[in-house]
């Protein structure tokens, strides 16, 4: 809840009690006064949002009613049934202590619930900048498109004067947020417009720093449905530390994808159709693809960015992938595909065909979630399958998951293993309301996640010693446990 919209539903509350105390028309102007100051302070320096909705209806409607009993303090009326006016009176005065709870609770709740968030800030040494591109491969087709164009965004380390009196961070992307909202709970866009208030901690198409000639890339995949934006808060953190992080729209996968000519592509397939069958291909190789592809391009961008910003400033030779969920499985495809990645992670992902049969050799982290892709009897009505061909491929993708651990991935292999929180707590999502995160702190959560994630990238793809963090078997009660097996000490 922000400062003004706590104290203008406060000044609310005040105002109401004063028609049921009855206190003197004077001090009901003064609050009405008031009221109006704090709005128009609310709406200039924080911006309106539906969830005060109801505080700006009552505003008008106790503005009016405040001016009809200022214009009537001087009248009187003459009642000749006293009983009749002691009964009114009482019911009045029931409505009055009614509605004011219901307004305290509605108001206090609604914007509590689904509060202007900040996202937390980087722990890393470096400032972040952020710059998007956008890509067309010609050599591709998609759905809506002739050519395959590709949204990505770069989040990389950078410096701030000492003498800049203010830094402008980017507000936050409400509308590839907003647009996968829409997706997966087919609500109204509208509803998530109050996201734009909240701020990052990204400088736009700032220098990247020169504290080091070239700095190591990560490329990140999204969920199926989803946006490149999923995991904001992460790719600042790993900027922070050194890395040049590419996050990529999978163009119909992805649930919104807007394009800087203003053209918008949103999935048009259903937020449950995704295939349960790990032999099902197709997708995840079209994505893997992508990933080729934008190494290609950026290594073109490094060897003479068109708007001067990355020339030489990427290391091509580490690269690492990393994705959550459908994009875990890209980033597995991708290091069978693509020889020039040097480690993956997979953030509770399934494996699918042709990595389930053949693994691949480089470095690789499952970070799961403990049910790993389980989903309830409620929710798989919804889905394409039965409740018995889920229980199969669940399974399947859990006893792949210990297979590939254990020895069917050759490089040396780690297992993170949350026991708290669910499969979108590796995202932001949880930020969007306290009630997506209600038993974990979903800040400490991440925490844990990205000092894993750096440990594992800084040995595997900087090329960095060994963190003692990735040698020792760890189990926290409650929360997480993690295992190492190291294949080529």
């Amino acid at each position: 809840m922000r400062l003004f919209e706590e104290i203008l539903i406060v000044v609310h509350i005040i105002w109401l009690f004063s028609f049921l105390i009855k206190f003197d028309v004077k001090i009901k102007l003064i609050t009405n006064i008031s009221a109006f100051i704090v709005l128009i302070i609310h709406l200039g320096f924080e911006g309106y949002r539906w969830q005060m909705g109801l505080s700006y209806i009552l505003f008008i409607l106790l503005s009016v009613l405040t001016m009809k009993v200022l214009i009537q303090t001087n009248r009187k009326k003459v009642k000749s049934m006293v009983g009749n006016v002691k009964n009114k009176r009482k019911v009045r005065k029931f409505l009055y202590i009614l509605f004011i709870i219901i307004y305290s609770i509605s108001s206090f709740v609604l914007v509590t619930v689904m509060p202007v968030f900040q996202l937390p800030k980087p722990t890393g040494p470096f400032e972040v900048g952020m710059n998007s591109r956008h890509l067309k491969d010609e050599s591709r087709q998609s759905s809506a498109q002739k050519v395959r164009e590709l949204m990505i965004q770069i989040w990389y380390p950078t410096d701030v004067e000492k003498d800049v009196k203010e830094t402008h961070y980017e507000p936050f992307p409400y509308e590839e947020w907003s647009g996968t909202m829409e997706f997966i709970f087919s609500t109204p866009r509208v509803l998530f417009e109050y996201l734009k208030y909240g701020q990052t901690n990204s400088i736009k198409d700032v220098a990247v720093t020169n504290k080091h000639e070239k700095f190591p890339v990560l490329l990140f995949s999204h969920g199926y449905g989803s946006t490149r934006m999923q995991n904001f808060s992460q790719m600042e953190e790993m900027a922070s530390h050194g890395y040049i992080v590419v996050s990529i729209d999978h163009t119909d996968d992805a649930a919104y994808t807007k394009f800087p000519d203003g053209r918008e592509i949103m999935n048009q397939k259903n937020a449950y159709s995704y295939s349960f069958n790990i032999a099902d291909e197709k997708d995840v190789k079209t994505r893997s693809t992508d990933m080729s592809y934008v190494i290609d391009q950026l290594t073109i961008i490094n060897d003479k960015d068109p708007v001067d910003l990355f020339t030489g400033k990427l290391d091509m030779n580490k690269i690492g992938i990393f994705g959550h969920s459908y994009g875990g499985s890209t980033a597995a495809q991708a290091l069978l595909d693509d020889r020039r990645i040097s480690a993956g992670i997979n953030i509770d992902g399934p494996l699918h065909e042709p990595v389930a049969s053949s693994g691949f050799n480089q470095p690789f982290m499952f970070i799961l979630d403990e049910n790993y892709l389980y989903i309830p009897d409620e929710e798989i009505q919804y889905t394409n399958i039965t409740t018995e061909e889920f229980q199969k491929y669940h399974d399947k993708i859990t006893e792949l998951a210990d297979y590939h651990y254990k020895e069917g991935i050759r490089g040396d292999t780690f297992m993170l293993t949350f026991i708290a929180g669910d499969h979108y707590s590796f995202t932001d999502f949880p930020y969007l309301s306290p009630l997506l995160s209600w038993n974990i702190d979903i800040d400490h959560f991440h925490e844990v996640m990205n000092k894993y994630i750096l440990a594992f990238f800084d040995q595997y793809v900087k090329g960095e010693a060994p963190d003692p963090l990735l040698r020792k078997e760890i189990i926290e009660d409650q929360f997480y446990y993690f295992e190492a097996n190291i294949k080529n000490d």
